[in-house]
């Protein structure tokens, strides 16, 4: 009896189980079968992980500038875990690079409140008041024909002096001086009329005849610097003739660019006087044996100037104004020194003449510092082109040495980027040292 109920009991329970395991299928709906290939829920925490690990590798990428990789990492991150930590990140890395890019999402962006019905009623004429001029940038100069009449005279009256002192072979000067002031006159009247043909600024006037005028310096210091046994007049005008006319070959072709304005000229024009006077000066320091040195030294001065100012220029806001001033304090500082000489001149030694030219030389620079120290804010925002506000272009490739599409050359920064694999088999990292786009 004890065997028949013990079995009476495991069959009951069996039974029950049975039963139950019944109910819940019949709970199950007839219209959704069981899908034995979907995956479970995946862990919040897991996802967050993994979003953070592309976040750091798409930061790597956007510091390497590999931008189009990071923008479709941090995507990723973002559809891993629209809504932890590293969303916010990578939403961030995200923009920054469609700035980079130049990609807008302002036109993805619903607006915050459907817009106003527009008003068409019209307007009494009347009513409408006259906008108050606002004040604007330094527009064109109008002393147009004032600079192209001076260096066409100057340089035409370079080119009289030149073919006169030659005529004059005996007396050179009989032949300069008149061959000088015939051809500065007709200089002066001719040029401001191929200006306008041209269509010329002021700023690009002044662009083709700083050129003729340091080629002209560069050119007569030249032609002193390598005749060594003595160098006549005719000499030195045809050396600053023919440099003369390349200067203004030269600065013609960087006018037609039209990329300076004039005070990035005044820039130039002050720099190249400084370096001029500096290499006089420290050829007194340097006492050279011959006095040739001296129109070397000149030579590097004001060539450095010249090319110093072009490339400093556009990155700088400098009007003819504020370079007035810097020239003048630079000037005086290298001339007050000078006034020194009279009481301390020997001739039976040099260190008279090497001590007021290394005191001249300091003045120029201390001079020219104080200058733009003390000019820094003046004429802010009014070195424009032609009156419109010059907007740099930032296009350039990371280098060390940059060259934007609007002509400007500046100093960049030190990148280190990985070598791409179609250049070098081998993994290595490369240190770009001059980019350029035009």
């Amino acid at each position: 009896m004890r065997l028949i109920s013990a079995l009476n009991v495991v069959i009951a329970a069996v039974a029950a189980t049975m039963v139950a395991a019944g109910g819940v299928a019949g709970a199950q709906p007839a219209d959704q079968p069981i899908d034995p290939y979907k995956a479970p829920a995946e862990d919040p925490v897991l996802a967050e992980q993994v979003a953070q690990s592309l976040v750091a590798r798409a930061q790597e990428l956007f510091d390497a500038r590999v931008f189009v990789d990071a923008k479709q990492l941090a995507v990723e991150a973002v559809v891993k875990s629209p809504n932890g930590p590293a969303a916010a990140q990578a939403k961030f890395i995200i923009g920054q690079v469609n700035q980079q890019l130049g990609i807008s999402d302002d036109t993805a962006k619903p607006p915050d409140k459907p817009l106003p019905p527009v008003d068409m009623t019209p307007i009494d004429p009347s009513l409408v008041k006259q906008p108050v001029p606002a004040m604007q940038p330094e527009g064109p100069s109008e002393h147009r024909s004032t600079a192209a009449s001076v260096h066409g005279a100057l340089y035409g009256g370079l080119l009289g002096a030149t073919v006169g002192a030659a005529i004059a072979k005996k007396h050179p000067a009989r032949g300069a001086i008149p061959g000088g002031l015939a051809l500065g006159i007709v200089g002066g009247l001719v040029a401001p009329r191929a200006t306008d043909k041209l269509g010329w600024s002021e700023a690009q006037i002044r662009t083709a005849g700083t050129g003729s005028v340091w080629g002209g310096v560069i050119g007569g210091l030249f032609a002193d610097a390598v005749e060594i046994t003595g160098t006549t007049a005719r000499e030195v005008f045809l050396g600053a003739s023919i440099g003369s006319t390349v200067g203004v070959l030269g600065g013609s072709a960087l006018a037609r660019r039209n990329r300076y304005t004039r005070g990035d000229i005044a820039l130039v024009d002050t720099l190249a006087g400084i370096g001029t006077a500096a290499g006089f000066t420290i050829g007194m320091v340097m006492q050279p044996a011959e006095s040739e040195a001296y129109s070397v030294n000149a030579i590097l001065g004001a060539a450095g100037g010249v090319v110093v100012g072009l490339i400093a220029a556009p990155s700088t806001n400098t009007t003819p104004r504020r370079m007035l001033r810097v020239a003048g304090l630079a000037a005086a500082g290298g001339a007050v020194p000078f006034l020194l000489y009279a009481g301390i001149h020997d001739k039976t030694t040099t260190s008279d003449e090497q001590t007021v030219g290394l005191l001249s030389s300091a003045g120029l620079v201390a001079g020219a510092y104080l200058g733009f120290r003390l000019t820094r804010g003046m004429d802010a925002g009014l070195d424009t082109l032609d009156g419109k506000l010059h907007v740099q272009v930032d296009d350039a490739p990371v280098s060390l040495l940059q060259h934007h599409s609007d002509g400007r050359w500046a100093l960049g920064s030190i990148a280190i980027q990985p070598l791409s694999p179609e250049l070098a088999p081998q993994r290595g990292m490369s240190v770009p040292l001059v980019g350029a786009a035009f």
